[in-house]
């Protein structure tokens, strides 16, 4: 029998003390009745009383909740908000606090767009506003043409609008959700943040952040690379993923056209479909680590049809563009796979200016069966092949506040 820790001391001291005398401790009773086998202290022989239905039940609905969630949203964290605070509606973003007055953040989109202001700060928006038309940021276009679009329409009784995108409103809502989602669920690094910031390196910088979404979406802990140490090249950053610890080097590439994304030019009638180049600059700067490499085609919604769509649904065989292209970086490494993970993707809202509908995104990817250096963990990949196809699920409303 355990005893309780008085009887212990009584006993170690030698101290005797028999059942029926007074018990040390001055209760009045006698030490059989008090201390002798009083149970350890924090010991309990009672059953937990069950928990009410309710409760379980409430549990049930919230595992539910967050199942969908993450189906939705991918495996990153919960929006974390106070609805109402003297007014204001508070909103976390990692460890900043964000408040507003609660009319004005009626949805989440709400405040994603003060969101994006506060990130990019007055003095950029002053710039962009002081620039001329030709050497505006594309982001702020973007903007102004939403802006003029959201004008146009027509609001409900309530004062809220319920209607499709256009492809600036589109483009702006999904950068700002992975701005959002990457400096939640990492730290915003501030050399991809100042990118963004600048004309002509925003394209490029767009991509990645895409890209490091898209991963924390999968479950992946991002680790950036030292890009300041000029002994080697580096790719983007390094992922790994929560769940099995594999990790993979990527590498986001995105092809540039003129006339486009704030580049120079007009814009080709005929754009190519060539990223061969874009592929192997970043098969050649880490031979040894499994590799994922997105691309970014950057092709009209209409070009891109031709690459994307498959030649077959069943079985699933791609376009002949995509094939060919694979076929022949396999063979350029000797009938291997030099990457794990190849993913083009088109996101093409900004090539539409006008009020018609947003268009669609395209994606398509091959996890490789026969990569250059095997993952020991296939679900890994298979986590980001599916995160990739989150893009564009923008919650709309703030979360219903739990009890």
């Amino acid at each position: 029998m355990r005893l309780h820790p008085l009887a212990n001391v009584l006993q170690t001291e030698g101290v005797q003390v028999g059942r029926n005398d007074l018990c040390p401790c001055g209760s009045g009773k006698k030490f059989k009745k008090c201390h002798l086998n009083m149970p350890p202290i924090g010991a309990t022989t009672a059953v937990p009383r069950p928990l009410p239905r309710s409760v379980i039940e409430k549990f049930a609905r919230h595992r539910r909740e967050e199942v969908l969630r993450e189906a939705n949203f991918g495996k990153i964290r919960p929006i974390i908000q106070v609805p109402e605070y003297a007014g204001k509606r508070i909103v976390v973003v990692r460890n900043r606090i964000y408040w507003q007055d609660k009319e004005k953040w009626r949805f989440f989109s709400d405040f994603l767009f003060h969101y994006n202001k506060v990130k990019f700060g007055k003095e950029w928006l002053d710039t962009q506003n002081a620039a001329s038309p030709k050497d505006r940021h594309p982001l702020y276009v973007w903007q102004l043409q939403a802006y003029n679009w959201q004008q146009r329409q027509t609001p409900q009784p309530d004062g809220t609008y319920a209607v499709v995108p256009n492809g600036p409103t589109a483009a702006c809502n999904n950068f700002y959700y992975d701005l959002y989602t990457v400096d939640d669920n990492a730290l915003l690094d501030a050399e991809l943040l100042a990118r963004l910031k600048h004309r002509d390196q925003f394209q490029g910088a767009l991509h990645e952040l895409f890209v490091q979404a898209t991963c924390l979406r999968a479950g992946f802990h991002i680790i950036r690379e030292n890009q300041g140490d000029r002994l080697r090249r580096h790719v983007e950053f390094v992922a790994v993923h929560k769940t099995t610890g594999q990790h993979i080097l990527v590498e986001a590439k995105s092809r540039h056209r003129a006339g486009v994304m704030g580049r120079t030019g007009e814009q080709d009638e005929k754009p190519d479909i060539r990223f061969r180049r874009l592929i192997n600059d970043a098969i050649a700067k880490d031979p040894d680590n499994p590799l994922a490499i997105f691309v970014d085609t950057n092709l009209p919604p209409k070009k891109a049809e031709l690459f994307y769509e498959p030649e077959s649904r069943i079985p699933l065989r791609p376009s002949k563009p995509m094939a060919t292209l694979m076929e022949a970086i396999r063979k350029e490494h000797g009938g291997i796979d030099p990457y794990n993970l190849l993913v083009f993707s088109n996101h093409p809202q900004h090539y539409s200016e006008g009020d018609e509908i947003a268009p669609g995104n395209r994606w398509a990817g091959i996890i490789s069966q026969k990569a250059r250096v095997p993952v020991y963990h296939l679900n890994a990949l298979q986590d980001l092949f599916t995160a990739v196809n989150l893009y564009g699920n923008v919650p709309t409303h703030f979360p219903e506040q739990r009890q």
